[in-house]
């Protein structure tokens, strides 16, 4: 099993690196940077999208993703009930969130065709995740790592017809219809992989008779619960900020915010696509009862080394690169941001790895009580902060809720799986942070060089790092059987 994470990881990383950094950095960044203030809006009404969630979702992707890697038999009897749910869901949440932006966070009703279109985009995400997490649950893990970059590849051709060869006015409405044109035909390209796959029917069991189907619907919407609960409570907490801020402060700072979140959101996408792979891998080595240690602490490895790495890099050289992606409009209080928010995206990659051991373990109940902490943290924290450092306070909100989260989250794994020889690892972790700050550092500081060529030189320096201080052992990465690891974090502790 480590041996096809591996592999299906450098296949998503090569992927995603090919193709999404030039939606967020070619397409996304240039139309902020066109749009100005106005982008402020369309980022506020983005993640109030995402606030709503639940209703779209409901946690039916995380329940087939676990279910069918587990019992792939299952697939024809769950996808037609599944799929009709989704169908329901995504038209009441669309409806309930066009409602609460009207009467609840008094947007004016010119805005709300937008903010339609943003939510009908969302429905089609989120039904391309559903029948993607059909095809990895099938064990297709490669085919699945496929198609996981289309979207954004065939926005590239929709948002850059407007954006570099002005098809049509570039508008915000303009931009969130050419991503619509992607999305839809994405949604037609993994139908119809998954129908190779698997002749799946789409007709629910309750279509002609609702009272016999019923009992299948409430014991699927009973199931889906944790889940779902899981999905609103994370989503609250990581774009809450936004709204707020928007709400609060206005266009200008949420736009602001925005500039230093999209850094942390592409930064975010290798940590998606570790738990995207782990979570149908960790359910069925659950179901398998294998043990599950090596898998986790290889995932921890890899993500430790590469979100510290990454996140000082950005750190250090974040001036340079806000001069990059917008040359006129840096400010001292977007490189503030920046360098307080990019710290989040440490804690968030450690948490994709444990939730989604969790979720695979079901243990959501355990997992919510933890998010609500989080969500009144991150509540109280941007409400106090907002008033006096606006931006700012949003992005020390943020990382303060995502370092308890992440904390929380690696406890309750310890104490789920009864994991145990963590305590090197912590040490050789804080030591690795301390190495690549005090590189990066003397690097920035000392040597007469281009700024690019620093960061390379910063990003060469992780290198001896992981190794000389044993974060990646690559004794450890030849050994793909279960008795190569006895502890969570580490090699076995003779051995050391």
């Amino acid at each position: 099993m480590k041996r096809e994470f591996l592999f299906n990881l450098i296949l998503l990383v090569l992927i995603n690196l090919l193709i999404k950094p030039l939606f967020i950095f070619g397409i996304d960044l240039g139309v902020q940077n066109r749009l100005g203030e106005d982008y402020g809006l369309y980022f506020a009404l983005l993640n109030l999208a995402y606030l709503t969630q639940i209703v779209n979702d409901f946690g039916i992707q995380s329940f087939n993703n676990r279910h069918i890697s587990q019992h792939p038999y299952l697939l024809p009897k769950y996808f037609p009930n599944l799929l009709a749910l989704k169908i329901l869901l995504g038209a009441a949440y669309m409806l309930i969130t066009l409602l609460i932006a009207w009467f609840a966070l008094g947007y004016e009703p010119a805005v709300l065709p937008l903010l339609a279109v943003l939510l009908f985009n969302q429905v089609i995400v989120q039904m391309i995740l559903f029948l993607r997490s059909s095809i990895s649950g099938l064990g297709r893990y490669r085919l699945d790592s496929l198609l996981s970059a289309l979207d954004k590849l065939l926005m590239l051709v929709t948002c850059g017809a407007i954006l570099w060869w002005n098809v049509v006015e570039l508008s915000l409405m303009s931009f969130a219809l050419a991503q619509t044109l992607a999305l839809v035909f994405t949604l037609l390209v993994v139908w119809l992989s998954l129908r190779s796959l698997s002749r799946v029917p789409v007709r629910p069991s309750w279509a002609s008779n609702w009272r016999a189907g019923r009992p299948a619907v409430l014991m699927l919407f009973r199931q889906s619960i944790p889940y779902a609960l899981v999905v609103l409570l994370m989503f609250a907490y990581t774009r809450m900020d936004a709204v707020l801020l928007e709400r609060m402060a206005g266009e200008a700072h949420a736009e602001v915010y925005a500039g230093a979140f999209r850094l942390l959101e592409a930064c975010n996408m290798f940590g998606y696509m570790f738990a995207s792979l782990l979570l149908p891998m960790f359910a069925r080595m659950i179901q398998q009862k294998e043990p599950v240690r090596p898998l986790v602490s290889l995932g921890f490895r890899l993500v430790w080394a590469g979100s510290v790495t990454l996140s000082t890099i950005i750190f250090f050289f974040r001036n340079e690169l806000l001069t990059l992606m917008m040359p006129d409009r840096v400010t001292p209080e977007r490189n503030d941001v920046l360098g307080v928010l990019i710290w989040a995206f440490v804690p968030v990659s450690i948490t994709y790895i444990f939730s989604t051991l969790l979720t695979a373990r079901e243990r959501m109940m355990e997992m919510n009580r933890f998010f609500l902490v989080g969500i009144a943290i991150d509540l109280g924290l941007n409400l106090l902060l907002i008033p006096g450092y606006f931006a700012l306070g949003s992005a020390i909100a943020a990382m303060a809720t995502q370092i308890f989260i992440s904390v929380s989250m690696v406890w309750l794994s310890v104490k789920t799986f009864g994991f145990s020889g963590g305590g090197r690892v912590v040490v050789r972790s804080l030591l690795f942070l301390c190495w690549m700050l005090l590189f990066s550092w003397l690097i920035r500081h000392f040597l007469p060089l281009h700024w690019g060529y620093q960061s390379a030189l910063c990003g060469f320096a992780a290198l001896p790092g992981v190794f000389v201080l044993k974060v990646i052992d690559l004794r450890h990465l030849k050994k793909h059987n279960n008795q190569s690891d006895s502890g969570l974090f580490l090699r076995n502790e003779s051995a050391d």
